[in-house]
């Protein structure tokens, strides 16, 4: 019971957080100029996890886990995988982001920060940070 308690809290954090930029429901920004998105991230791992989420109408999401460094930060970021957003893996490679809403003061990517990565087909994939490590 406190696991899908906490699941529940770590996912209304998560839209919360994303409803600064766009809408639920919109998977990409109306921005898709790469020369917007100032942020560098390295991916180097892709994981892809069944049922991390449940809603609140019993509905299992499925999640998109990635190894990253995001301005020289190794984070783990996690974006939704639903019918909107089609399971993919994202391939290790060099991306560029943008931060969905104006980040914290700390200055720094802090937990449950949202991000747009950008793809090469110039989708946009909504994350957010879920884990640091050195």
């Amino acid at each position: 019971m406190k696991s899908l308690f906490a699941v529940l809290i770590f996912w209304g954090c998560s839209i919360a957080s994303a409803q600064g930029k766009y809408r639920f429901g919109q998977q990409n920004p109306a921005d898709q100029n790469a020369s917007n998105y100032s942020i560098k991230v390295h991916i180097s791992a892709t994981h892809l996890r069944s049922c991390t989420w449940v809603s609140e109408y019993g509905r299992c999401y499925d999640a998109l886990y990635v190894d990253a460094v995001l301005n020289g930060k190794k984070l783990e970021l996690v974006g939704v995988v639903d019918k909107k957003t089609p399971p993919m893996l994202i391939a290790p490679d060099d991306y560029v982001a943008s931060p969905t809403i104006k980040p914290h003061d700390g200055g720094g990517p802090v937990f449950y920060q949202g991000y747009f990565v950008l793809l090469p087909n110039k989708t946009a994939w909504p994350c957010s940070v879920t884990g640091f490590s050195e």
